[in-house]
């Protein structure tokens, strides 16, 4: 009898403790997927297709199956690029929680390879525990929002009603759209594929100027474009906040230094897509 008793208070033991991981905190999940750094992080394990409904809200979940289909996520969820400092991360993580009732945030900083890394996790509690509910990177010349990357099949999410040809879900719709401020044009062709033919004309200080045109494949809400550079590939890309503002990215300057006259830059223009909309000429 004793025996059985003692097996009994055994069992009861395991089963609280596997409850008590069920219900981990959300800054108790962020931890886990940064205590592998890169490689080993449990994020890969937790968007697995027989796990990733225990860890992620349906819109996430949607989007996770529409990548194993048409693979439209391709960037990292929790480290900036492919390569990966694991002890720097480990050195130098910082977790920030702040919670209100059902929902909570987890903001994680740290460094890798001497990049600065700033995450946002968004969470709401599932029963006992919480699921993820959104990622952002927060990071500089780095900045999406996972629930607004567009999948085949997948309506992104956006934060606020945009009128079209202002905001990522209208600039998402096949279509001719141009722009123009008092230093940038922009012309956007957006193909039924979702590529776009992109083509910025941009004047910078002293009267030097950047051009350059390419096809911008789908990134985060906007699009990436990979150019050949004097120093190799280079890759620009274009961010469209929910506001309808557009702001270039080209980090280490690498496209500058092909497209641009000495004092021009290509990283940080800024463009109103509602202020400077304009008539594309030709059509």
């Amino acid at each position: 009898m004793k025996l059985l008793n003692w097996v009994a208070a055994a069992m009861l033991g395991l089963i609280a403790t596997a409850g008590s991981v069920a219900a981990q905190t959300p800054e108790e999940i962020v931890r886990g997927i940064y205590e592998g750094g890169g490689t080993r992080s449990s994020i890969h394990r937790m968007r697995a297709p027989d796990a990733r409904n225990r860890y992620f809200q349906p819109a996430l979940v949607r989007l996770f199956d529409a990548n194993d289909r048409d693979e439209c996520i391709d960037f990292g969820l929790h480290v900036i690029g492919q390569d990966y400092d694991e002890r720097e991360i480990a050195r130098t993580l910082r977790l920030e929680t702040r919670q209100e009732g059902e929902r909570a945030v987890v903001e994680a900083r740290f460094r890798s390879l001497g990049i600065a890394n700033h995450f946002r996790f968004d969470f709401v509690r599932a029963g006992e525990g919480w699921k993820i509910a959104d990622i952002a990177s927060l990071t500089r010349d780095h900045r999406w929002r996972l629930s607004a990357t567009p999948c085949r099949g997948v309506r992104a999410a956006s934060a606020a009603p945009t009128n079209a040809a202002s905001g990522p879900e209208g600039l998402r719709r096949p279509g001719r759209y141009c722009f123009a401020s008092r230093a940038s044009q922009l012309r956007i062709e957006v193909e039924p594929s979702g590529n776009a033919q992109i083509s910025l004309d941009h004047l910078g200080q002293a009267g030097h100027t950047c051009g350059l045109e390419g096809i911008g494949r789908p990134a985060g809400t906007g699009w990436q474009l990979e150019l050949e550079g004097v120093k190799g590939p280079c890759r620009l890309t274009l961010v469209v906040s929910p506001a309808g503002r557009l702001t270039t990215r080209d980090p280490g300057g690498s496209c500058r230094a092909t497209y641009c006259g000495m004092r021009a830059e290509l990283a940080d223009v800024a463009i109103d897509l509602r202020r400077d909309k304009g008539r594309c000429k030709g059509g």
